[in-house]
């Protein structure tokens, strides 16, 4: 049997009556349970935390190479005045006779070796940012990666300083080819100097990474065209030394980065 709950209820209170309520007399109302929360309410448990990026710039190895670096160079950056003017008359200098006061000392050349360890370094910093920003990753963490790609570049240096060895003392005379060996030193020096910014700021903000390797590539350019005229006032005399000049672009300026290009993107994948 179904009660009628329509009909009026008695204002009397019976004990034993059934305990209903009108809908006015609930604590809420049925359309007001549609719109209320069952359970924790959202705010009250607080704002999920954003899992931290993880930056080059992070790792203890990273920086600790920096900051070997940075102590050599600052050890040996005494006599910076005299490094300085040197730099810049073997970047562009040219000259016909030996010249006893262009001798180097072992402070001067203890400067060169921090700064080409910088380039190498700042090189390394930026082909990983390079490959970290393409999508494509190595096997190896990012310190061993950047030291690495450091070595390689250290590497790949001392190749091109053998090699224009060679070919100086096989083509030219003593004098021009001490000058050649100077301003690919000088011109690594340059090159060094002009990426450091730009690496640092690689480390901390890979966001930035298309640019910082566009600055580089421009840089790297920019240097070795430096480097390449002053070889071209240097050995140019006739036609004959034109061709051979041109022999020596294709042979170690345009060649070796081509390989290791292709060598990079073995290693590191770079087949999407």
């Amino acid at each position: 049997m179904t009660m009628n709950t329509s009909l009026p209820l008695d204002s009397v209170v019976s004990p034993f009556a059934p305990k209903l309520c009108r809908e006015y007399e609930a604590p809420s109302s049925a359309a007001e349970k549609l719109t209320m929360t069952v359970g924790p309410v959202p705010f009250t448990s607080g704002v999920r935390p954003a899992e931290r990026k993880f930056l080059p710039g992070y790792d203890s190895g990273v920086l600790c190479l920096i900051i070997g670096v940075f102590l050599l160079l600052a050890y040996n950056f005494r006599h910076y005045s005299t490094f300085l003017k040197n730099f810049t008359y073997d970047l562009w200098t040219v000259r016909h006779t030996d010249d006893t006061s262009a001798v180097r000392t072992f402070t001067e050349t203890g400067i060169q070796i921090s700064i080409v360890l910088l380039a190498c370094l700042c090189e390394g910093i930026i082909i990983n940012a390079a490959l970290s920003s393409s999508g494509y990753t190595t096997p190896l963490p990012t310190f061993p990666e950047i030291a690495a790609l450091t070595v390689g570049a250290a590497v790949y240096y001392l190749w091109q300083l053998m090699a224009y060895r060679i070919v100086g003392y096989v083509f030219t005379d003593k004098l021009s080819g001490r000058q050649w060996l100077k301003g690919f030193n000088a011109s690594q020096s340059l090159l060094g100097m002009a990426l450091t910014i730009p690496a640092l700021v690689v480390l901390f903000n890979p966001d930035v990474a298309p640019i910082v390797v566009t600055i580089g590539v421009v840089c790297y350019i920019l240097a070795r065209l430096i480097f390449i005229f002053k070889g071209f006032r240097l050995f140019y005399d006739n036609f004959g030394s034109l061709l051979y000049f041109i022999l020596y672009l294709c042979t170690l300026e345009i060649v070796p980065p081509v390989i290791i290009y292709r060598c990079i993107g073995f290693f590191s994948q770079l087949h999407p």
